[in-house]
């Protein structure tokens, strides 16, 4: 079985847990990755057999790895303490055939064994955004310009085109993950004068509009919007020159922070003018409830 466990803290050490027979550390076990727990909320009424549901959340995530190591106690005792500092962030790493996923944390506590050929470590961490995410974005290009070669390259034919337009006013994302409430990443750049952008969400009836016709908004060639809808990420900023700025002033009044629910996403862009001077992407990463 090929499975490994790797943890990064924020100054970028990294340790290794892994079934290997040569491995520094170990693995023994590691709670908590396969499980998943809500709260539920309900209430009671008087003379109403049973109770009423009311919502419910996913509880933070306790990971608790368990390994152990036989030789070079001290150092790898000090590499254990030096990559599990108290209250300190980190990202773990999971491992699995082809398949990757991974998840913030903060380290609870660490314990190691004094005395043994084999000495145990239990290292536990919380993770306060319980859901596990793709190594990497995925990224959908509603306009902007797809390439038609990649490097190294071989020029067989003239007037060989370097890449395509692609303006597709509508596009659909499907969401056939376990979870809902995905935040996502919006980039809408402007390759002439745009005014007042906006992105609507079909199946929630929503949209998120920069600029209004009281306070309009103008893009100038070369600004880009960027527009953030994760957890604690809710934000609008204008990039340009170089230099980022928010620009959440510039909201108008009905719009939301839109998310990926579960099932179909239909986007549709537009602009009050210059929509056709625009390149929209969004990027996003989907959540899992396990490993």
């Amino acid at each position: 079985m090929s499975k490994k466990i790797v943890c990064k803290n924020e100054d970028d050490v990294q340790i290794e847990f892994s079934y290997e027979d040569d491995a520094e550390f170990f693995l023994i076990s590691c709670d908590g990755i396969y499980s998943v727990s809500n709260n539920v909320v309900t209430s009671e009424n008087t003379m109403t057999d049973g109770s009423t549901y009311q919502g419910s959340t996913t509880k933070q995530r306790n990971i608790v790895i368990t390994a152990e190591f036989d030789s070079d106690y001290q150092s790898r005792r000090d590499f254990l303490y030096k990559s599990f500092k108290p209250k300190s962030p980190g990202t773990f790493f999971y491992f699995e055939n082809e398949e990757q996923r991974q998840i913030d944390y903060y380290v609870e506590g660490i314990e190691i064994d004094e005395a043994g050929v084999c000495r145990n470590a239990v290292i536990s961490l919380i993770c306060p955004d319980p859901f596990f995410k793709d190594p990497a974005d995925t990224t959908v290009t509603m306009a902007g310009w797809e390439p038609c070669f990649e490097f190294v390259h071989e020029f067989t034919d003239e007037l060989e085109e370097f890449g395509v337009r692609i303006a597709e006013l509508v596009k659909n994302i499907e969401n056939d993950s376990a979870a809902d409430h995905i935040g996502i990443e919006v980039l809408m750049e402007a390759l002439g004068a745009v005014r007042n952008p906006v992105l609507y969400h079909m199946q929630q009836d929503i949209h998120i509009q920069i600029g209004t016709d009281d306070y309009p908004f103008d893009m100038e060639p070369g600004d880009v919007v960027k527009i953030t809808t994760g957890t604690n990420e809710k934000n609008a900023y204008l990039i340009k020159g170089g230099e980022t700025q928010k620009i959440n002033e510039y909201l108008d009044e009905e719009s939301e922070f839109i998310q990926l629910v579960h099932g179909a996403n239909t986007f549709i862009y537009d602009a009050a003018s210059g929509v056709d001077y625009l390149n929209v992407t969004i990027k996003y990463r989907f959540r899992y409830l396990g490993v």
